[in-house]
């Protein structure tokens, strides 16, 4: 419990390291933010595909439960980014509106992808981590300006990305020691719904979110994310 707390305070840290740059610096909407964003999706969809879903067919065992995992993942995910439970539409634009409990069920689900590598077979690899890291860090950035923008005070801001950074690491904590002796299929169900959620994230938020900065530099630092999240999976493992 204690070794899932410190990884999840370490990734969730991404989000309060953001957050402080963009109230230093003021970074806006720009190309760097739009670059830094695709490469963290890009991370983030190879650490899903290569790591939590592949675990999640090996403890599912072709039972249907990752299947079921990641549709269920995504219409909640697509419930969330739609607005659809404020009379959004699942077919209309995204609504982006930053706000910190929004924010947090993004933290939920990268703390999942972190149990998920805790749990595995091969053990929690740096690949999962720096996914994770890679994508908090922008997202943060980019929420900080228009949290700003809503009245947030500094301190209300610095305070609500510290409580990701919480949440992240009380998450992991609490995923893991729920799962680990609950039974495969269960655990395989769990991390095939995380993984459907980010899925859904990354396409309707931050691709289009990375592309309305960065335009087509966005596939390739896409593409750079992915496969440096990959080349870790690879190169590294377990360690």
């Amino acid at each position: 419990m204690l070794e899932a707390l410190g990884w999840g305070l370490l990734a969730g840290s991404s989000f309060l390291l953001g957050g402080l740059v963009a109230l230093r610096w003021n970074v806006g909407n720009s190309v760097f933010l739009g670059a830094l964003t695709a490469l963290g999706a890009g991370a983030l969809l190879s650490a899903v595909s290569y790591k939590l879903i592949a675990e999640a067919g090996r403890m599912a065992g072709g039972s249907g439960y990752v299947g079921a995992g990641l549709l269920g993942g995504a219409v909640a995910a697509a419930v969330v980014t739609s607005g659809k439970l404020r009379g959004g539409r699942l077919s209309g634009p995204p609504r982006h509106d930053p706000s910190f409990w929004i924010v947090g069920l993004s933290v939920i689900a990268e703390a999942i992808i972190i149990t998920g590598g805790l749990l595995g077979s091969t053990g929690l690899s740096a690949a999962v981590l720096a996914a994770v890291f890679l994508c908090g860090f922008p997202e943060s950035m980019a929420d900080t300006g228009p949290l700003r923008a809503a009245g947030h005070t500094r301190a209300q801001i610095i305070g609500g990305w510290l409580a990701m950074m919480l949440l992240c690491g009380v998450a992991t904590a609490a995923f893991t020691g729920l799962l680990a002796p609950a039974p495969e299929e269960l655990v395989a169900f769990v991390l095939a719904f995380a993984g459907g959620g980010i899925l859904t994230y990354v396409i309707v938020h931050m691709i289009p979110e990375a592309i309305k900065d960065a335009g087509a530099v966005t596939g390739i630092t896409a593409a750079v994310g992915f496969g440096l999240s990959f080349s870790l999976i690879e190169i590294l493992g377990a360690h």
